[in-house]
Parts: structure tokens; C-alpha cells; sequence
């Protein structure tokens, strides 16, 4: 499951209702009893086998298995009975409704989890009560990946006779839509890939960002998209749509994903991540494996590498079973899980001490490797309120840029209506945490 894709499982969360929180204070099961513990998570990911090796290993506990589902989360939130332990992605409005119970006292006394062995990828998860990246850790990622490095194949460069992007030096972002303007002119028939149908915001949120600007107020509490800094990154994603480079919700894949388009040769690169080596690693990627290589994150100024998801695991403020809990959230983010994952090289582990089971035997893996090593230094928390929640926001901007690429709007016009629309959710969302 992509890095992109897996954000939307986290959007639940966004919208509990406050009451919920306030049932936290219930006391959790003591360590030495027998217990069940509830977890809601993507099977794909926390398997049957993984609960069987778990329970094997801890006898006084038992998993009780649910698929995540947001509306059954929001349900079981509300009823003051949540899971013990939730799938989701980092968010400010999460940790401002108090839904998420503090770790760091389980993190001081674990021989399991430590402190220091955490990438700092982990403050996406840390909350200090008014930003995100600091303060208290509210969860532990997975794994994750600098989402906006691109793999490109330069097998259609070369055979476009176009230059591929540097593999040491970012591009600039127009840098990167020249050259796809470049290969769609030699006939590639999708030059770049963006994951559009995932959701551009955060694409847009970095451009601004690299160019020393914010989406928000010092405060969080407005949204300032109509600035030099918001119409630069909005241009740029009306002209990419115009151009017919690559996927859009108007023009979207089939697949849903670039992938398979990616892997058959017709896609010429695709803003990706890391994570996407583990493509390549198949029956299907074995071709396109020989000539592709990951490149830098573009830039406006500013060097930022932004991870989009940081999806990992929570536990409610109101699970009456935190110890528990926290035994199955040490066997899956240090345990066997957390092995396998960093073995199949499908993302970066969130654990330093686990980096070197990444594997890198073929030329692409090593050189994915070695630009993971610089690209992670440049990772920090983009700018995030807790009044509104990025799929409110993601889906506005995607819509008004619908509306210019296949209409006359302009940048000024998208960013004036994105703006006053972001503002009235914001005011609501105030009002909402009081």
C-alpha cells in the first residue's frame, strides 16, 4: 500500500467527535493479567501469521483482529469503546482533540523501543499542544519514505534523447516539468507521474514551503494561500495538468496508481518515493529495474524532502487496555513485522538500528540507498492545524484546479476561492474544539 494512498486511512480520525477523548481516564489492564487486545489495521499489513507469531510469543494475550474502517472507528470513538491500537497518519487535529493517549512513558521504560533508536522522522507524531514535531509522541511510524524523490527509467530518456534529472543535485521544480514537456514533444506517452489521483496538496504545501512561505498563520487558524509563494505552486500544478505530462483526476489512471505504467515502460518517471523501489524488486519491475534510478525531491529554495504519510500506530486516549497495547506496538514496529518490512526494501524503517537489513545487492537498490541517506536529512514536519484537516483541504484544491485546468481560471482566482473556502472550515473547526 502506497505512502500516499495509506494517508486516507488516517482521515477518521480527523473527525471524532471531542466527547470521545474525555473518557481516558479508565484505568488500563495491568501487565500481568490476561487480556484481548483490539487492533484496527490493514491486514495486508498486520497479518494472520503476525498475530499467530505474537500470541505465541505472549500467551497472556490475545488479538482481537479489525480491518480499519473509519466510520467504524468514528463509531467506536464515540461509544467510548475504541480499539486499543490504530493504523493512522500523524495529524495536529488528531493530538489537539486529545484522541491520542502520550507514549513516552512506555517509550522510558522499554528495553524494546528506545528513544535514541527512533529516526527523527518520528517527531511527525510528536505535539507540543499548539505545532506538530514537538513535544510529547502521540505514535511510532512503520516505516515511511521521502515521498516527492522520483524514480524515472532512463531507458525512454535515452531513448527520447533527452537528458535524465541529476541523481546527486535537485531539479527545480520547473526543471522537472520542462523535461517532461521534453519527452511528451519526443513521443514518451506519460513523461511524469505525481500519484495526482492520491492527492496533490502536499506536493503544493512543499513548493510553498521551499519558497520560505506557510498555508497557514502563525497561529493556524487562517489560510493565507493567495501570496507569491501559493501562486508560484499553484501555477505550476495548473500548468503540469494543461501540459498532458502525466495522470490528473481528469485524465486518471485506470490502475489508480503509476505502478503498473511505471513497470510496462510507458511511464518515463514518477514522484514516488523510496518506497516504490519495492516495485521493482518483482517479476513485473525485473525489466524497468535495470534502468531506473531515484533522484532528489525537487526545490524552490529551500531544500525540504517531505514525508507525506508517516503512517504508524496509536493508542486511544480511551483504550481501557494500554499496557497491552503497548506490547503489541513494541512486537510490530521492533518485532518480526518490523523486520520483514525493512527487508523487502518497500520503505525506510523508522527504527535507525534496522537500516541495515535495507536491502541493496542490485545497482538500483544501492544507488536508492545512498540518496535515501542525504534525502532524510532534509525531512521535517510541514506546516499543520488542528482546525482542518488535510483531506478537507487536499479536496478543495484539487477541485479548483479542475476547474482552471479545463476552464479559464487563473492562479489568482484558484487561490482566492481555495483561500476562502479553507477559511470557513478553519473558523468551523475552532469553534469545534472550543
Amino acid at each position: 500500500m502506497s505512502i500516499r494512498k495509506r494517508m486516507g486511512l488516517a482521515a477518521g480520525a480527523l473527525t471524532i467527535a471531542v466527547a470521545a477523548a474525555l473518557t481516558g481516564c479508565a484505568a488500563s489492564t495491568p501487565s500481568n493479567a490476561s487480556s484481548t487486545v483490539t487492533v484496527m489495521w490493514a491486514s495486508n499489513e498486520f497479518t494472520p501469521a503476525y498475530i499467530k507469531d505474537f500470541e505465541q510469543k505472549n500467551p497472556k494475550i490475545k488479538i482481537k483482529f479489525i480491518e480499519y474502517d473509519e466510520n467504524r472507528l468514528n463509531a467506536m470513538e464515540t461509544a467510548g469503546n475504541p480499539p486499543d491500537l490504530v493504523r493512522g497518519s500523524p495529524s495536529a487535529n488528531l493530538f489537539a482533540r486529545g484522541l491520542a493517549a502520550p507514549l513516552d512513558g512506555y517509550l522510558a521504560k522499554s528495553k524494546v523501543l528506545k528513544t535514541a533508536d527512533l529516526e527523527s522522522v518520528n517527531n511527525l507524531w510528536r505535539w507540543n499542544g499548539k505545532t506538530r514535531g514537538t513535544g510529547k509522541i502521540y505514535g511510532i511510524i512503520k516505516d515511511y519514505s521521502p515521498d516527492a524523490t522520483i524514480w524515472q527509467n532512463t531507458a525512454n530518456f535515452d531513448k527520447a534523447g533527452v537528458a535524465p534529472l541529476s541523481t546527486s543535485t535537485p531539479a527545480s521544480w520547473d526543471a522537472v516539468l520542462d523535461t517532461a514537456k521534453q519527452l511528451k514533444a519526443k513521443g514518451i506517452e506519460l513523461p511524469l507521474g505525481i500519484e495526482w489521483q492520491w492527492g496533490i496538496g502536499g506536493e503544493f504545501q512543499t513548493m510553498v514551503e521551499q519558497q520560505g512561505g506557510h498555508i497557514f498563520n502563525t497561529a493556524l487558524t487562517k489560510a493565507q494561500i493567495d501570496t507569491p509563494e501559493g501562486l508560484r505552486a499553484i501555477q505550476w500544478l495548473i500548468d503540469y495538468g494543461k501540459a498532458g505530462v502525466g495522470p490528473t483526476t481528469l485524465n486518471p489512471l485506470a490502475d489508480g496508481q503509476d505502478a503498473p505504467s511505471f513497470m510496462n515502460g510507458k511511464m518515463a518517471s514518477t514522484m514516488d518515493g523510496f518506497w516504490f523501489g519495492g516495485n521493482l524488486a518483482t517479476a513485473d519491475g525485473a525489466t524497468v529495474a535495470k534502468t531506473a534510478q531515484l533522484v532528489p525531491a525537487p526545490t524552490y529554495g529551500k531544500r525540504i524532502s517531505p514525508v507525506l504519510g508517516g503512517v504508524g500506530g496509536w493508542i486511544p486516549e480511551a483504550s481501557k487496555n494500554k499496557d497491552a497495547a503497548w506490547k503489541v506496538m513494541e512486537y510490530f514496529m521492533a518485532g518480526k513485522p518490523a523486520v520483514d518490512r525493512a527487508s523487502s526494501g518497500w520503505g525506510l524503517p523508522a527504527l535507525k538500528s534496522l537500516w541495515k537489513l535495507i536491502p541493496d545487492k542490485e545497482s538500483y537498490q544501492k544507488q536508492a540507498v545512498e540518496l535515501a541517506k542525504t534525502e532524510v536529512k532534509y525531512v521535517v514536519p510541514l506546516q499543520d492545524s488542528p482546525y482542518i484537516s488535510f483531506s478537507q483541504w487536499n479536496g478543495l484544491l484539487d477541485k479548483e484546479l479542475q476547474n482552471a485546468i479545463k476552464g479559464g481560471e487563473t492562479a489568482k482566482q484558484v487561490a482566492s476561492s481555495l483561500q476562502t473556502q479553507m477559511n470557513t472550515l478553519l473558523v468551523q473547526g475552532k469553534d469545534q474544539l472550543g
